[in-house]
C-alpha cells in the first residue's frame, strides 16, 4: 500500500489570485521557521487574541516548527511570492478522538477576501479524507459572522453555541462593539464537518 504521509508531506495546490499573482498551497517545513515567525509578526492584536497559544512570541511559533510532526497536526501554508501568507491545520484527535481533528486557520490581511482561505479548508477537508478521519471541528466566536458563514458554505454545520466560552481582552471587546474591558466573555460557535455520515446506525 501507498505511504499516505510520504505523499501528502509532498501534497501541492496551485492557484492563480485575481491579482495575477501564483498561489502555492504545501505543508510546512522546517526551513520554513522565519517566514512564519514573520507572518505572525504582521498580525494584530485582535487577531492574536483567537489562538490558543501566543503567537506573537517568535519563540512560541518556532517550537511549533521544531516539533514538526504530521501526523499530529497538518499544517498547510499559503506561499505567494516565495512568502508565506496563511497557515491552516489540522490538529488531529487521539485515542477515542482519533476519528476526528481540529481545524484552524489564519491569512494575513493584506491576502483576505480572494479565496485563499476557502482553497486551504477544501484542501485540508481533502487531507482529512485521505487519511480517515469522520470529523473536523472549527470554533468561531459569534461576532465573527461572516468567518460562520464560509465555514457553512463549505459544508459545516453549526451544531452548538457554548456561551460566554471565549474571555476577550479590551481590545477584542471594543473592537466587537461590546463592553471594553478587559474579561468580556463571547459566545462560541461550534462547527462540524461530517466526513462519514453514521446517522441511523445503531
Amino acid at each position: 500500500m501507498p505511504d499516505i504521509w510520504k505523499q501528502l508531506r509532498n501534497y501541492r495546490k496551485l492557484k492563480t489570485l485575481p491579482s495575477g499573482d501564483r498561489l502555492l498551497l504545501r505543508p510546512l517545513t522546517e526551513e520554513d521557521e522565519e517566514d512564519l515567525v514573520a507572518l505572525f509578526a504582521r498580525a494584530s492584536d485582535q487577531d492574536l487574541q483567537y489562538f490558543r497559544s501566543d503567537a506573537g512570541d517568535p519563540e512560541v511559533v518556532r517550537s511549533w516548527v521544531r516539533s514538526l510532526d504530521l501526523k499530529r497536526v497538518f499544517p498547510l501554508v499559503a506561499v505567494v511570492d516565495g512568502r508565506i501568507v496563511g497557515e491552516a491545520m489540522l490538529h488531529f484527535g487521539e485515542h477515542f478522538h482519533r476519528h476526528l481533528a481540529w481545524l484552524r486557520i489564519f491569512l494575513d490581511h493584506d491576502y483576505r477576501r480572494q479565496g485563499i482561505g476557502t482553497l486551504m479548508l477544501r484542501c485540508l477537508i481533502d487531507v482529512a479524507r485521505r487519511v480517515g478521519l469522520q470529523q473536523l471541528y472549527a470554533e468561531v466566536v459569534l461576532t465573527q459572522p461572516q468567518v460562520i458563514k464560509a465555514f457553512e458554505n463549505l459544508g459545516f454545520r453549526h451544531e452548538v453555541t457554548l456561551e460566554d466560552y471565549f474571555v476577550a481582552d479590551a481590545g477584542l471587546a471594543s473592537h466587537a462593539g461590546l463592553a471594553p474591558h478587559a474579561g468580556e466573555t463571547l459566545d462560541m460557535a461550534i462547527l462540524v464537518f461530517w466526513l462519514v455520515d453514521n446517522s441511523g446506525v445503531f
